[in-house]
């Protein structure tokens, strides 16, 4: 299984490319679309019964490692997470 950072990395060097622009821009599609839990879409052929980025490329990773890709790519905004404390005197 390849790693966040392996594809960050990659996708980075791709980005700078011209000659791989849309390749690059596919790929885009792709991980912000398994990002939010679809398949990539449909590749135009057939792979042990699968026909999805996800199901040929990608089978087992979890959203997860699209949406985290995808995040630090800059293809979509960061989950910010806000930590509320809570003190025991507090008013629920």
């Amino acid at each position: 299984m390849r790693t966040v950072e392996e594809m960050v990395n990659h996708y980075t060097t791709m980005r700078s490319s011209t000659s791989a622009t849309t390749a690059y821009n596919e790929v885009k599609w792709q991980y912000v679309s398994m990002a939010k839990g679809g398949d990539g879409g449909d590749l135009g052929f057939t792979k042990n019964g699968e026909s999805t980025c996800r199901g040929i490329n990608y089978k087992g990773y979890p959203d997860s490692f699209f949406r985290e890709v995808s995040e630090r790519m800059g293809w979509i905004p960061r989950k910010e997470t806000i930590t509320l404390e809570a003190y025991s005197a507090d008013p629920i």
